[in-house]
């Protein structure tokens, strides 16, 4: 387990680079956290955040940014569930169970639209539905083509994954998928959940995904129709 203090550096440089999608700096940290630790001491915290294999760096920058490890133990050990937004609990309010595969497209569409993510349903292994295809690739990550192609590739296959996701998904919680964990791809980060009717809701995004934000939706929607 981690300190108190490398837990804290590591949420908050997992925090920001979901956001920013650039590499964070010790700099950063001096200026917009509350840390109140000095450039040396994070720089020697980070360093040694990276030697135990969280953080990594890339060549063309001084920053870091979290690697598969570090997001394992973040939603493992840190993560905290927001609390949801009053409009998106107003949207969840409407959706009715006699109309729930309807509604619940309108509410992948606009889970989409509010994360940049793109969800998958499962109506049954042989119905399937995804939407927001475009705002996953205007991601920062999909300027890579041969990272495109490999997700893209997602969507073709996606039928034939199915049958494992039902067997990995249960209908207490959500489940949340880092990395090479995730059926969908190690370069991309999932949370999903069974709804009744035997439904899967699933969010798919990059590896830097906000999973606070996309667990506190669909544990919201698991609530509601569960």
């Amino acid at each position: 387990m981690l300190d108190e203090r490398k837990a804290k550096i590591l949420a908050l440089i997992i925090e920001n680079y979901t956001k920013s999608a650039e590499p964070i700096g010790s700099s950063f940290l001096v200026d917009e956290s509350e840390l109140k630790l000095s450039g040396a001491t994070l720089r020697n915290e980070m360093r040694d955040l990276e030697e135990l294999g969280f953080l990594t760096h890339p060549h063309t920058s001084s920053g870091r940014i979290p690697t598969e490890k570090g997001y394992k133990y973040y939603v493992e050990n840190i993560m905290k569930v927001k609390t949801i937004a009053k409009k998106v609990a107003e949207d969840f309010e409407s959706v009715t169970a006699e109309k729930i595969n309807d509604e619940l497209k309108t509410i992948a569409k606009n889970i989409s639209e509010k994360t940049g993510n793109a969800v998958i349903i499962a109506f049954g292994a042989g119905s399937l539905y995804y939407t927001g295809i475009k705002n996953l690739f205007s991601q920062p990550e999909f300027h890579d083509y041969t990272y495109m192609v490999s997700v893209s590739t997602i969507f073709d296959q996606c039928e034939d994954m199915i049958g494992d996701m039902y067997k990995a998904i249960e209908s207490v919680e959500p489940k949340i998928f880092v990395g090479s964990e995730n059926p969908f791809g190690s370069m991309c980060g999932l949370v999903g959940v069974k709804l009744k009717n035997n439904i899967l809701f699933m969010v798919l995004g990059p590896i830097r995904m906000d999973y606070s934000t996309n667990y506190t939706l669909l544990d919201y929607l698991l609530k509601k129709f569960n």
